[in-house]
């Protein structure tokens, strides 16, 4: 039994992970309105940085944010893209540094609270991670991913009445047909356990 526990958690987890990726936006939504308004020339910098990183020259991406963090140590959307290609490489220690650099920068950067949460999760640290994953929901209420890894880290930690809440949270600010049905079942695979 507890095998197949281990193995419907693991199933858990990345089942969000695909639901996460399906909503995540490609670049944070400050670059995005940054886009969409005369481009500085640090604004451009950074996103032809994230594209060399994303797409054919990384190191010379990561050399171009370094250098924008090197002008200036407060540019958020550097430090937050320096801690997501950490992740990516593996190199969670500098990833925690960077997410840390741009919540002591913005207190309100809801991306690296997720993204922080999810690595303490990772990391087998669920407790530590579902206390980021709520800073996210205070800083935010609305935002899909604080609430969706809200309600898995409860569940894996047994915390299945906030899991509940949390995950009919979710359903109140989401229309996608395929992400509400898929919620659903979460919650009646909850209701199922909790009247055993």
């Amino acid at each position: 039994m507890p095998k197949q526990k281990g193995i419907f958690i693991l199933l858990l987890i990345s089942l969000g992970l695909v639901v996460l990726f399906l909503l995540l936006p490609k670049q944070p939504a400050s670059v995005r309105e940054k886009a969409n308004n005369p481009i500085d020339k640090d604004s451009l910098k950074l996103m032809q940085a994230v594209e060399l990183v994303n797409g054919s020259n990384p190191m010379e991406g990561i050399m171009m944010l370094r250098e924008i963090i090197a002008e200036d140590e407060n540019n958020v959307e550097a430090q937050y893209w320096l801690g997501v290609f950490s992740v990516r490489s593996g190199q969670l220690d500098k990833a925690v540094e960077r997410f840390n650099k741009v919540i002591e920068i913005r207190p309100d950067y809801i991306a690296a609270f997720i993204d922080l949460g999810g690595m303490y999760v990772e990391m087998d640290s669920t407790e530590k991670g579902l206390a980021y994953f709520h800073k996210g929901i205070e800083i935010d209420s609305t935002n899909n991913y604080a609430l969706l890894f809200s309600a898995q880290a409860e569940e894996q930690l047994g915390l299945l009445e906030d899991a509940r809440m949390h995950y009919k949270q979710l359903l109140r600010h989401n229309t996608d047909t395929v992400v509400v049905k898929r919620v659903n079942e979460f919650i009646n695979r909850i209701e199922t356990t909790l009247n055993r």
